[in-house]
């Protein structure tokens, strides 16, 4: 079997559908928190950012119009990371599928033990970022997909461990980079609700999300 998510690269952004709409989780800059889409949109900008933060809902507004896509029904994302140079990895088992789609940059990779760069109010336009959309077709409940989070977050961290990415700012181990973000989405078409690291599915998500962001990783170190 393969994917049902589908995936359409352009210059300017990244499209992912899903076949149907799907319960998301995240803190994308557009349509963040709980909602129900039917696309993600990784938007590339300039590495000094292509819009302010004031008009990033007009911009979302315009690209979801030039590309055809229900603002409500879309969840935004940027990043500075060459959106076409994505990264991906499928897994199936016993009839649950988990597909991991990452863009990666490096530029403010960050330990979480580092100092802050802005005081608090303030906000942080540093351009390197890891977006990551992770969707399955289990996790009916938001607690299911909270804790899918937390698994994808700890798979991404040990992907940046394992290529010893440094911290820009204190060269510490890093853990990811300042400005992330992870989109958890399901359609929870089967009642799997676990995912913690004794179950298939957290094993599942771990090694998509390692493995998409690890490809990411070392595509950005070589280019």
């Amino acid at each position: 079997m393969s994917s049902s998510l589908q995936l359409d690269a352009r210059p300017d952004c990244l499209i992912i559908r899903f076949p149907s709409v799907f319960k998301c989780l995240s803190w994308a800059p557009w349509n963040g928190g709980d909602s129900l889409v039917s696309a993600v949109v990784n938007r590339h900008v300039d590495l000094h950012g292509s819009c302010s933060f004031e008009t990033i809902p007009e911009d979302f507004r315009q690209l979801f119009k030039e590309i055809s896509l229900v603002p409500d029904e879309t969840i935004g994302l940027m990043t500075a990371a060459k959106v076409e140079a994505f990264t991906e990895c499928f897994l199936m088992a016993s009839g649950a599928w988990v597909h991991a789609v990452a863009t990666v940059g490096l530029t403010n990779a960050r330990s979480v033990l580092d100092a802050a760069d802005v005081e608090l109010g303030g906000r942080c336009s540093s351009p390197g970022t890891v977006n990551l959309v992770v969707a399955t077709n289990a996790l009916p409940t938001i607690g299911g997909r909270t804790q899918a989070i937390h698994i994808a977050a700890s798979a991404k961290a040990a992907a940046f461990r394992d290529a010893a990415v440094q911290s820009q700012k204190s060269e510490r181990p890093a853990d990811l980079t300042g400005t992330d973000c992870v989109v958890m989405g399901a359609s929870g078409e089967i009642e799997e609700d676990q995912c913690g690291l004794h179950t298939v599915l957290g094993e599942m998500i771990g090694c998509a999300v390692y493995t998409s962001v690890a490809e990411g990783i070392a595509e950005c170190v070589t280019s």
